[in-house]
């Protein structure tokens, strides 16, 4: 003992302090992930053959995201909306009168509606239509006085 002290050890220890290394996230250099189909190349859409034009069968005449030139003669609508012709022949385009069918309209969903509008009967709606002429028309025509 000196001056009432304990020499030596202690029996007071020290806690023992674990050191971690924390490594925290951190952005790297990178781009934006918005805006990034600046350049993209069109579609490519629209009418794809000229009036009067030799085309061959199952050729795309049409291709169109929504409804604006219908199919005509010797033509066919897929179900995503392109017309392809079904006979080799010459193309037309032509400007026709549409006339709304009141039975076609019953045929869709009930949220558009049950009936026909009123107006649309008497405007007159015009549409584009592209036809196919074949090469090869069929020969079995009547006379008139034969019919």
């Amino acid at each position: 003992f000196v001056g009432g002290l304990k020499l030596g050890m202690s029996n007071l220890t020290q806690p023992s302090i674990a050191i971690q290394n924390v490594r925290n996230a951190s952005k790297k250099a990178g781009s934006s992930t918005r805006n990034r189909c600046q350049n993209t190349r069109g579609k490519k859409r629209g009418i794809k053959v000229y009036d009067g034009q030799r085309i061959p069968e199952g050729k795309l005449l049409v291709s169109q995201y929504r409804l604006q030139v219908l199919p005509g003669w010797n033509t066919k609508m897929l179900s995503n909306l392109h017309i392809i012709s079904t006979a080799q022949g010459r193309a037309i385009l032509t400007t026709e009168r549409i006339d709304p069918k009141p039975a076609e309209y019953a045929k869709l969903p009930t949220r558009l509606g049950d009936q026909l509008p009123p107006h649309l009967l008497q405007e007159n709606i015009y549409r584009a239509h592209v036809h196919v002429l074949p090469d090869q028309q069929h020969q079995y025509f009547k006379l008139t006085e034969q019919i």
